[in-house]
């Protein structure tokens, strides 16, 4: 009886051995909304169901693909299409062949527009907010508002959410020289949250309804990713699955 719980003692000792020796650090960098939205609040448990310890930096869309083809890092965080997150990465020094990463689509976001509660403008055409953010518009009496002079704030220089706003609302047209780019989406919705003449395109789950109204113009859907150079390996793999489960769930 001894002989074999002495045993079965031995062999639980090999399998968490064996455990412990498959876990891994997996390192995620990129885009702040999917890091915000999806993998802050679903970290915990994926640590836990898939064994593995998550090394996480917001960093925008941009700068994660770099480190992705750098190979400083398991996992991008994307908030895009591929074709306009290739152009973040090419803002942030890089060219990438976007044909070799592999996309994981985890959830749908909106990118809306949202201005200071004060502001009496409520409607924008995506003409309107292109010349907005051109420069073109340059006061808000021009839109129906008061007469101010607009701040528009963005997304870091080499975020998704500026990337997306760009070719797809602006039409490729550059941001204008004024225009107030931060650290994140999350420091541009906090941003126009204090200032009555502020502006900028954020993802939805950024909106404070408290401080920040939204514009009433053409919705704006785009994928909340995660990518790969290729097959992600184990690790990565587990950890893209794990998250593309608790997603369904936000």
């Amino acid at each position: 009886m001894n002989h074999l719980i002495t045993l079965a003692a031995v062999a639980l000792a090999a399998a968490t051995l064996a455990g412990n020796a498959a876990a891994e650090t997996v390192k995620m960098t990129g885009a702040s909304t999917v890091l915000n939205v999806v993998i802050a609040p679903a970290k915990a448990n994926v640590e836990k169901s898939t064994g593995h310890t998550l090394a996480i930096i917001g960093s925008g869309t941009g700068k994660g693909l770099v480190d992705l083809f750098e190979g400083t890092s398991d996992v991008a965080m994307v908030s895009e299409p591929m074709d306009i997150a290739a152009e973040a990465a090419a803002v942030a020094g890089k060219q990438i062949d976007a044909s070799k990463v592999k996309f994981f689509e985890l959830k749908k976001d909106e990118i809306v527009f949202v201005v200071h509660p004060s502001n009496s403008v409520g409607k924008l055409t995506w003409e309107q907010i292109r010349d907005i953010h051109t420069g073109k518009i340059a006061n808000w009496k021009d839109v129906g508002g008061k007469d101010q002079k607009i701040v528009v704030y963005s997304d870091s220089t080499t975020g998704g959410t500026r990337a997306m706003v760009k070719k797809v609302v602006m039409g490729g047209a550059d941001y204008g020289t004024a225009v107030k780019a931060q650290t994140s989406v999350k420091r541009a919705a906090e941003m126009v949250s204090g200032d009555e003449a502020g502006i900028t395109g954020v993802g939805k789950g950024f909106v404070d309804g408290a401080k920040n109204k939204v514009i009433d113009t053409k919705k704006l859907e785009r994928p909340l990713a995660l990518a790969t150079l290729g097959e992600p390996k184990p690790a990565a793999k587990a950890v893209i699955e794990a998250f593309a489960k608790e997603a369904k769930g936000l």
